[in-house]
């Protein structure tokens, strides 16, 4: 008797969850938002302190949702990554620090013993940027799964693309000037964008979908910004036109699917997410193909385009209008809202494009008509195959097309799994060499403190070498 009534009292008698738990809940999750909110903000600004202090801020914000959710013990160790590119970042913000003379510009690295140090810079940088941007094996499939706040749980993955694209935005002058660096990382924010147009291509629900759209968008926004074919403020409209675009049409998913609620606004929306993904697409694909012949242009343009014509169709192809329950529509704020915002996210691209073309991108008539053949053949081809159903050619190509999505599912899994497989045995490799060095001192703290002194010396003696 008397457990049961302790029970009966320590236990809602709705929902079945303690009581401390559910007064904590709504304080984590203010606590959570307060903190993506300050930290969003901070890596908006150039410093690199700012950076850091954002990322752990946003770090923070995931962990105390996690820690509130219901499923803490799956959620907390899900989202347990984001502290590595918090930590790369203050590698980064320590090295910059304790030499700050180092140049950051295009020029050829000349100093000397510190040229790794800005390797090593630029190479933090980039990896707290891929890293958010699913661009790395460690993280890569982490948009397959909903956030840890039960509120906002589908849309709440969209934030990290966009936190890794303003890291790389913002910090670009601390790792474009390293060539080794910047091609690599445009090596594999190309593999994000097709990775995650794959991904897009093979998940049947349309929520899904948008959260690998952002990430594919993101990624091709990243190549703007590592190419430098248009001006900083161009590549930052862009990624806002295709990213945010797809940012709120999950928002309005979340919230009934307001954006497909009637074919005007239905219509609305797929041309302003088109014509975001052409006016992105077009520069990338210039940077990708100018000055290139032969094979390297025919190679080059095959591994833009895939993620551009991919994109495309699941734009527009999976848009379709949602029948609407009511017989009468009640104007209010929200609809209003849903009206307005398709035509901002339509006028994002051609403005960032004009604000390119007056800052000096005016590239040739045939680069031009091959950068934006895939955006263009992408939509038309899904169009057609959405307004030419019946007819028995494309009733047939349909058929053929079915096994597509579970085509490209397979192949993103594959490439994972292949990924899986390196960093496994890059582990291991690592483990077995350090393996001895675990048997040169015996754990005792006083032996790590001389450690620390011995690595103070080094950084202060270290300048004086130069």
């Amino acid at each position: 008797m008397i457990d049961s009534r302790v029970q009966r009292v320590a236990v809602g008698p709705l929902t079945g969850a303690p009581a401390s738990a559910r007064t904590a809940r709504p304080g984590a999750r203010v606590a959570g938002a307060v903190l993506c909110t300050v930290g969003l903000a901070l890596l908006c600004l150039r410093s690199q302190l700012a950076a850091a202090v954002g990322l752990e801020a946003v770090a923070m914000a995931f962990w105390v949702w996690a820690r509130a959710a219901e499923d803490a013990e799956a959620q907390a160790p899900r989202w347990a990554w984001l502290r590595r590119p918090a930590a790369a970042l203050w590698l980064a913000v320590a090295i910059h620090a304790v030499w700050p003379w180092l140049s950051h510009g295009r020029g050829p690295v000349r100093d000397g013993m510190l040229a790794p140090l800005r390797w090593l810079e630029a190479g933090a940088v980039v990896w707290a940027g891929l890293e958010l941007l699913a661009g790395l094996p460690l993280a890569r499939p982490y948009s397959d799964l909903p956030g840890p706040l039960l509120a906002m749980r589908p849309w709440l993955p969209v934030m990290l693309p966009a936190a890794g694209f303003m890291v790389l935005w913002r910090q670009s002058p601390h790792w474009l000037g390293i060539s080794p660096v910047r091609h690599t990382a445009t090596v594999l924010l190309l593999v994000t964008a097709v990775l995650g147009a794959l991904r897009a291509f093979a998940r049947r629900q349309w929520i899904a979908s948008l959260r690998w759209l952002a990430i594919s968008d993101s990624a091709l926004a990243g190549v703007l910004v590592a190419t430098g074919v248009v001006p900083e403020r161009s590549s930052l409209l862009l990624w806002l036109g295709a990213c945010g675009g797809h940012a709120l049409l999950l928002m309005g998913e979340l919230r009934g699917a307001s954006p497909r609620r009637g074919p005007f606004i239905t219509r609305l929306w797929r041309a302003a997410s088109w014509t975001t993904l052409a006016a992105l697409s077009w520069p990338m694909m210039i940077a990708l193909i100018s000055g290139k012949r032969g094979v390297a242009w025919a190679v080059s343009f095959a591994i833009g385009a895939l993620p551009v014509c991919l994109n495309a169709w699941v734009t527009v192809g999976r848009m379709v209008a949602a029948p609407e329950r009511r017989k009468m529509v009640r104007a209010g704020a929200a609809l209003k809202l849903t009206r307005l915002a398709p035509l901002a996210v339509l006028a994002t691209g051609p403005v960032a494009l004009l604000v390119a073309w007056w800052g000096g991108f005016e590239p040739p008539w045939r680069d031009s008509a091959a950068a934006l053949a895939p955006a263009v053949l992408g939509g038309m081809a899904a169009l057609v195959a959405r307004q030419t159903q019946a007819r028995p050619v494309w009733r047939a190509l349909r058929g053929m097309g079915r096994g597509m999505p579970a085509f490209a599912g397979a192949a993103f899994q594959a490439v994972i799994g292949i990924e899986r497989r390196l960093v496994a045995l890059v582990d291991g490799l690592v483990r077995a060499v350090a393996s001895p060095l675990h048997d040169l001192h015996t754990g005792d703290a006083q032996e790590y403190l001389l450690f620390v002194v011995g690595l103070g010396v080094l950084a202060l003696v270290l300048p004086l070498l130069q």
